[in-house]
């Protein structure tokens, strides 16, 4: 016998789920006739008859192996029983639609006396684990033993000791390159050999022969972290990355642009697990530049360890990039056009080119078009109100793009470069009238009406990342990131204020100009290296990045002899911060249990100095901060059956403020309201606790539990008697529970859908100061459900829609509740190289976000409506020749840092 004819046989991987759980896919009755054949023949006939996938070894069920058979309608359960007990075999259900085979002889928890237990784990170069893996012992080149990994990549089997020579061990799986381990295994070593983790590499063949039937789901699990998987969505074509993220599992984005996490505040994002290092509304406006066409996926990650910045007191959301896995040149365009209160037009062009050990590639994607934006806010203050309504048209166009290169030095080592770019250019307008008067008779006296026109704007985003990465089969991983970025925003804006009462008799008409600017430079430098250690896994790291950010704030009142600068409106403010850190983080199996525990440190120094502008003098205001911060991580997992998992895990985390949020200044927004910086803002410190149960990757259930201190949020406050300001403060402790729910099912072979439910209460203790000290309570829910339907003639529908209930966000403000519905359906031509989409989005119109606050006697309610109903038609087509080859993916030294820019 050769080692060839070990080998892992996949009949199909045809998804079939039904509701519920308890309900086995095994109780699908077939009927089968076989008269002394090959066992897999049977194994054929349960494919065809139930859609089930056969999973197995030659080592276990040799194809010498004869059955006879003769049942109707019998049981898919009872039929495997029947045959394999008498085999000395039995099977397994690993996932809705897979089952192994085992052999009762080699899946032994403990060896005998005479046997050495061998283990270990098949993970691929994103250190996630390689499913069903073929594990062959060999002797000189013979097949001796061996067993199939789990859905984890785990596996475990027993040998007889006895003098051997030349053993090795051969691991093999579809898509890898075959991999070789010697070791020296002899009669004196330790009954349990554990191997730790072993590393398989993408294979460099052609795959294109290869069918495997069963799709990616749009919605999946791994690693008990929830994957939105974008480029398999129909409705998510033609959107951008902002918008994406109101569609994943569980996230929501406020009319702020601010993004929470099962209901709570504070989510750090990562692009391509790199921080962007900007604040809510840098980072929105660079999710926008983003097209969906380059997104592969959007990850959710609930419970970071200690590899992770610290940064996200909610969790990770984790956006990854497209990249080509085919050798030669590929290209693929998309074009759209969106219709909503404007036309839109976006275009996508990815290229990709690898020969050998080198890959070029490249993306473009622009937003061309208007944005219509309504919102306002009714407020009682004093005993007057305060009535506004603004229709804001943002006017610019977004465009995004990156180049980067790799080198393979050798089999273990690679190089490259990445560049990224991201452009906001154009103007807009926003057109607000405030209707002011008593309370009590509500009639109007006066208007205000405040026309903003911005009248140039730009943003420029570079990031320049060089890394270095070593990985041996070993387990051993070296990765070093040297990376450089800068930030860049402009913006020029008339306002006119003018007040008349209610007979439009005008009582003033003031016209101010404001010329703002932002220059941010940010550079880092991130070493981490992984190694097995004590038949776990050891991971260790430093890093040390540093942010300088200069602010210019220009007033200027324009007057009939000319413009005059406003010194008492206008300032520079100075920014620098040094971040070090380290981490270590161990991981080791004990037979179910799997134990993991970091530490990691963080010291911070930073320096901020206000300087206001004035013709004469200036006067400046400085302010120093240091500070250092530990945050352990722990986890504890339990694998009760190939089918269900455990976990429980703790983690500290913190959120910085954004650099902006520590000026001091005042910034007029009209005349009526402002937006105040605050020096003396403190980080917020979060503890959490998960208990997570995942049940076949199609199930999880989650509960945590989060207590923050110094919450620190942007409050509404009042000045005097009739003006606002928003300032960010920290006002106290939040408390924050949540049950989640996440179930994929598969009713039928042309239905798929994924469901998502967040059960969430929220608890603020705050103090607004001057005695005014709220104990605010909230229980909400998100729902969101997807599914996807496949028609006859080549066609494919989803549907997409989600409802929050009344929620408590930021400090006290209470929202209504909202939903949205897409629906969207798409057809491939030309051999499925060009596929035609069209999208209806919020067809209820139900994506608004109206709001309710109020402290003391003073209340306000105000609402918001963003352009999100729209009809989407794009077309995309993609160019392929060449070999599949496996994509190298990398994280950036700047994880952090860009996530504060404001």
């Amino acid at each position: 016998m050769t080692d060839k004819k070990y080998r892992c046989k996949i009949i199909t991987l045809v998804l079939f789920v039904i509701f519920s759980l308890c309900a086995n896919a095994q109780q699908t009755k077939i009927t089968v006739k076989l008269d002394k054949k090959p066992i897999v023949e049977l194994f054929k006939q349960i494919q065809n008859q139930s859609g089930y996938a056969i999973v197995y070894s030659d080592e276990v069920v040799p194809d010498t192996m004869l059955i006879s058979v003769n049942v109707n309608k019998l049981a898919v359960s009872e039929l495997l029983d029947s045959i394999l007990s008498s085999k000395n075999l039995f099977s397994q259900v690993l996932s809705e639609s897979l089952i192994v085979i085992r052999s009762r002889t080699t899946e032994q928890q403990k060896p005998k006396a005479d046997q050495w237990l061998i283990s270990g784990r098949v993970i691929n170069p994103d250190h996630q684990g390689v499913p069903f893996a073929t594990v062959s012992l060999l002797e000189t080149g013979i097949l001796i033993s061996g067993t199939i990994a789990d859905e984890q990549g785990n596996f475990k089997f027993a040998h007889p000791i006895k003098k051997h020579q030349g053993l090795t061990l051969k691991l093999t799986s579809l898509g890898y390159e075959d991999l070789i381990v010697k070791f020296p295994l002899n009669e004196s070593a330790a009954a349990i050999q554990h191997f730790g983790e072993i590393r398989l590499l993408p294979k460099s063949k052609n795959l294109q022969s290869v069918q495997v039937s069963g799709n990616q789901r749009v919605i999946e699990m791994n690693d008990g972290n929830i994957v939105f998987n974008v480029s398999k969505s129909i409705s998510a074509q033609g959107t951008n990355a902002l918008e994406l993220l109101a569609r994943a599992p569980g996230v929501s984005v406020g009319s702020d642009n601010s993004i929470s996490l099962n209901g709570k505040a504070g989510a750090s994002i990562l692009i391509d697990g790199k921080m962007t290092y900007l604040s809510n509304g840098e980072v929105a406006e660079l999710l926008k530049t983003m097209s969906s066409s380059n997104i592969r996926s959007i990850e959710i990650i609930n419970s970071p360890g200690a590899k992770y910045d610290a940064a996200g007191t909610a969790g990770i959301i984790n956006v990854k990039t497209l990249k080509s896995t085919v050798e030669g040149l590929n290209m693929s365009l998309t074009t759209g056009l969106n219709y909503g209160v404007y036309f839109r037009n976006s275009q996508d062009l990815s290229i990709n080119f690898r020969k050998n050990r080198f890959n070029l590639y490249g993306t473009y994607s622009h937003f061309l078009g208007y944005y219509s934006y309504l919102y306002g806010g009714d407020r009682i203050q004093e005993g007057r109100f305060y009535n506004s309504f603004t229709d804001d048209v943002d006017k610019r166009n977004k465009i995004g793009s990156r180049l980067g290169a790799d080198f393979v030095i050798n089999k273990n080592s690679t190089v490259g470069v990445l560049l990224n770019g991201n452009f906001l250019f154009g103007g807009g307008i926003t057109d607000t009238k405030t209707e002011i008067g008593l309370a009590s008779t509500n009639l109007v006296e006066q208007t205000l009406t405040a026309i903003n026109d911005y009248y140039a704007q730009g943003t420029q985003r570079y990031n320049l990342n060089a890394n270095y990465k070593y990985e041996d089969t070993l387990g051993r991983v070296l990765n070093v990131d040297v990376d450089y970025g800068s930030f860049t925003k402009r913006a020029g804006n008339l306002q006119t204020n003018r007040y008349t009462l209610a007979d439009e008799t005008v009582l003033s008409n003031n016209l101010y100009r404001s010329l703002n600017g932002i220059d941010i430079t940010l550079g880092a430098v991130k070493l981490d290296y992984n190694s097995n250690l004590w038949k776990g896994k050891l991971e260790t790291g430093v890093k040390y990045s540093t942010v300088s950010s200069s602010n210019n704030s220009r007033f200027l009142e324009v007057q009939q002899a000319g413009e005059v600068l406003d010194p008492s409106r206008s300032n520079q403010f100075f920014f620098r911060e040094k971040i070090s850190s380290g981490y270590f983080n161990y991981k080791k199996q004990f037979g179910k249990w799997q134990l993991q525990g970091g530490l990691r440190m963080e010291n911070s120094a930073s320096t901020g100095k206000l300087e206001q502008i004035s013709q004469i003098s200036g006067n400046q205001q400085r302010i120093d901060r240091n500070y250092t911060n530990l945050f352990p991580f722990f986890s504890a997992s339990l694998t009760a059956s190939p089918a269900n998992s455990f976990s429980i895990s703790y983690s500290k985390r913190i959120d910085r403020p954004a650099y902006q949020s520590l000026n001091p200044f005042i910034y007029l927004l009209d005349e009526l309201s402002f937006w105040q910086g605050n020096p003396f803002l403190k980080p917020q410190i979060s503890h959490r606790g998960l208990i997570q149960y995942v049940h076949k990757s199609a199930t999880i259930i989650g509960l945590s539990y989060t207590y923050t201190n110094d919450f620190s949020v942007e409050v509404t406050d009042t000045i005097g008697a009739s003006k606002i300001v928003m300032i960010p403060r920290n006002i106290g402790n939040q408390q924050h529970i949540a049950l989640t729910l996440t179930q994929s099912l598969k009713p039928f072979s042309w239905w798929e859908l994924t469901f998502n439910g967040t059960l969430f209460g929220l608890k603020n203790n705050i103090d607004f100061g001057y005695g005014r000290k709220l104990d605010l309570r909230q229980i909400a829910s998100r729902l969101s459900l997807q599914q996807t339907f496949k028609f006859p003639q080549g066609f494919v529908g989803e549907i997409m829609g989600f409802y929050n209930s009344k929620r408590l966000i930021g400090a006290n403000q209470f929202f209504e509740p909202n939903s949205q519905l897409d629906l969207g359906l798409q057809r491939s031509f030309f051999q499925k190289n060009g596929t035609l989409r069209i999208v209806f989005s919020d067809v209820f119109k139900g994506s608004r976000a109206n709001s309710f606050q109020s402290v003391g006697d003073f209340t306000i309610r105000n609402y918001s409506y963003f352009e999100t109903r729209q009809l989407k038609l794009s077309f995309g087509y993609k160019f392929s020749s060449g070999n599949s080859k496996g994509p190298r993916t990398r994280t950036s030294a700047l994880e952090n840092e860009s996530g504060r820019i404001k």
